[in-house]
């Protein structure tokens, strides 16, 4: 896609551009399609080229600064690593051409005394310390899942995904019924363990690497299920439900059953595709599971 540029965009760009010098280099990007923007001439052109190849993984990366930037509008920071250099990385949300994108901005730290002192200047130690840090901020403290964060970063990456190449992507919104009543009668430690184990179980009826699924808050879950029609989503969580429902719960000598009510939407469902249109379309059927006599799937 291609756009021109006006004269003010045009100002607001070379001044971003004086600043080049005080980095290792700068770039553009649509966080969410994950391309890279150039500006050639006096046009905005929409780049082949992937964001995440920069640090040569093969994959999108798991804590995006650029999709948090432009979410939040708010700048944010990370350190990142290709395949033998460290990189600082500013993210800067704007505004050209009535669109909103990203500047990233990234500076060499490869050679830095922070660097050099945590790490003992060890190129594998530096990787392992920079994937554990962006993977503590993706992961829910008490199920040590996916938190409410990576629904926001991960979600409008794979609605665009499914709406470019045509394949169904579905939802399930999970909450655990009347959770009130085991913290009440159990404590709020039998509460949490429930919710672990909830976590778990969810995980163990998914297929690896293409499912997956992250905690929205309290005690309710979101799925997300690539490349699969509302029926077969629906019937994953049947399996959840039935798996929860059969399952024991042991705390202090006591005994807790426990189930779940789930509603289920698929992206064909939403008139304009968002992060926002899905969650709320699978709520709704959630609303009416639970006002259906709970511990039931509703789609």
């Amino acid at each position: 896609m291609n756009e021109f540029i006006n004269e003010e965009e045009q100002r607001h760009i070379d001044k971003l551009k004086a600043f080049e010098n005080m980095y290792d280099f700068m770039r553009f990007v649509d966080p969410v399609k994950k391309r890279i923007i150039n500006f050639t001439g006096d046009e905005i052109k929409i780049s082949s080229d992937r964001c995440f190849d920069t640090w040569e993984k093969g994959k999108v990366c798991n804590n995006c600064v650029s999709i948090r930037a432009y979410n939040d509008n708010q700048t944010y920071v990370k350190i990142e690593y290709s395949t033998k250099r460290v990189y600082m990385v500013t993210a800067m949300p704007i505004e050209l051409n009535d669109r909103n994108i990203v500047l990233e901005i990234m500076k060499d730290a490869t050679k830095s005394i922070v660097i050099e002192n945590v790490v003992s200047n060890s190129v594998v130690e530096i990787q392992t310390l920079i994937d554990q840090l962006n993977a503590i901020a993706l992961r829910d403290a008490l199920t040590e899942g996916y938190n409410r964060r990576f629904i926001n970063e991960r979600l409008p990456i794979d609605i665009l995904d499914a709406v470019m190449n045509e394949k169904n992507l579905t939802l399930i919104m999970c909450d655990l019924d009347r959770f009130k009543n085991i913290n009440d009668n159990y404590g709020h430690l039998a509460g949490d363990n429930v919710i672990k184990r909830f976590n778990k179980i969810i995980e163990f009826c998914l297929r690896k690497n293409d499912d997956w699924v992250a905690r929205f808050g309290g005690e309710e879950f979101i799925v997300c299920l690539k490349n699969t029609d509302i029926e077969k989503a629906s019937q994953v969580a049947e399996r959840i439900r039935k798996t929860l429902e059969e399952e024991c719960f042991l705390f202090s000598g006591e005994i807790i059953r426990v189930t779940a009510s789930f509603g289920v939407a698929s992206l064909n469902e939403v008139k304009v595709p968002s992060l926002e249109g899905l969650i709320d379309c699978a709520d709704k059927k959630l609303y009416l599971a639970k006002h259906s006599g709970r511990n039931r799937v509703e789609k």
